[in-house]
């Protein structure tokens, strides 16, 4: 790309995660795909989609875009984008996802969940390789300083090797939504940071054992929690939902030399050392956390992300096989909740 031009990008979904959020005054900014997008010195937001008409209008008087539509399809058809930025509901990612590639497109910026099933998933990756379109899936933690430099810690050994990962994503009771239409319930929409975050950390999974709480086999669950196992040794425990009358997001990442801890609001490590209770005895004492060397907005990284990808062709640190694989351990748990907890190997589809 010259350095005068910009990516046209056109952005379809005008709700919270597109935009509305950035009025939120507690978030860090920016924290929306307009406001990443909007602050990106790369990228242009030329055009906008929405099926609320009211909700289109304030997106385009905020970002000052003129090209607005009610239909993504006659968007994809008559704008020349660069890059399509999807922030609607997961049902219709993989159409979405598909059409934009046959556009022309050379960029997706998706929103998490990739799709509501493997075989979408499947699809909307294939379509993307055919069509040599870099597609980046938005688990936004991946860019997130802090959690790059628990990986760095990870990696370079500075807890000693991974035993055991405990991971949640609490919430309430979600109302009884179909699972046709919805894919999954917490597990699904807040936990594939999670199982997004394990593979982050240790690698690739090879079976799953799962447990869920729900109203028979056509509605999301209210609990889900799974066992996984994973290529290289490692074990995790996840929980999404549980119904809590709070919001928590958490790993507990235990090494044979240390621990961190990190989530919403926390990033602790631990090391070994000398016990102060019991003579013979090692245990754990917080250390400080290192700060990260370069910081940078996890939304605004992932943006960073898609350009680097489109001007040099490499993949992405958060590709739709990684947002394929995210979805597939979910898919795993699910599938052995059903079976009684029987051992799931991956893959599944």
């Amino acid at each position: 790309m010259k350095k005068d031009l910009k990516y046209k990008v056109g952005i379809i979904g005008c709700g919270r995660i597109a935009s509305i959020l950035e009025d939120d005054v507690l978030r860090q900014k920016p924290c929306t795909h307009a406001g990443a997008f909007d602050a990106h010195p790369d990228t242009e937001i030329v055009a906008a989609c929405d099926i609320n008409k009211e909700r289109l209008l304030a997106f385009g008087k905020r970002w000052c875009v003129k090209r607005l539509y009610k239909d993504y399809t006659e968007m994809l058809t008559r704008e020349r984008l660069d890059i399509v930025s999807i922030a609607a509901w997961t049902e219709y990612h993989r159409d979405m996802v598909i059409m934009a590639a046959e556009s022309g497109v050379r960029g997706i910026y998706c929103e998490k969940p990739i799709a509501v099933n493997l075989k979408q998933a499947k699809e909307m990756v294939d379509m993307c390789k055919k069509k040599k379109v870099k597609m980046v899936i938005g688990h936004e933690r991946r860019w997130d300083p802090y959690y790059r430099k628990a990986k760095e810690l990870i990696d370079s050994g500075g807890i000693g090797e991974i035993r055991t990962i405990i991971g949640n994503a609490l919430s309430d009771s979600p109302p009884e939504l179909p699972v046709d239409k919805y894919g999954g319930g917490p597990l699904f929409h807040d936990g594939t940071h999670l199982t997004d975050l394990l593979r982050f950390f240790a690698g690739d999974a090879d079976w799953v054992s799962g447990y869920d709480d729900r109203i028979g086999d056509r509605y999301i669950e209210k609990t889900a929690i799974g066992l996984i196992h994973f290529k290289n040794g490692v074990h995790a425990v996840v929980e999404g939902g549980g119904v809590r009358k709070y919001f928590n997001f958490e790993l507990d990442i235990q090494g044979s030399e240390g621990r961190i801890l990190i989530g919403n609001g926390i990033k602790e490590l631990y090391m070994t050392g000398p016990s102060n209770r019991f003579t013979g005895f090692k245990e754990l004492e917080r250390v400080e956390f290192p700060n990260p060397d370069r910081g940078i907005n996890p939304f605004l990284g992932g943006i960073e992300d898609l350009v680097g990808c489109m001007n040099n062709g490499h993949e992405s640190i958060s590709s739709g096989e990684d947002g394929k694989a995210a979805l597939e351990i979910i898919m795993a748990i699910y599938k052995s909740a059903r079976l009684g907890g029987e051992r799931v190997f991956l893959p599944i589809g």
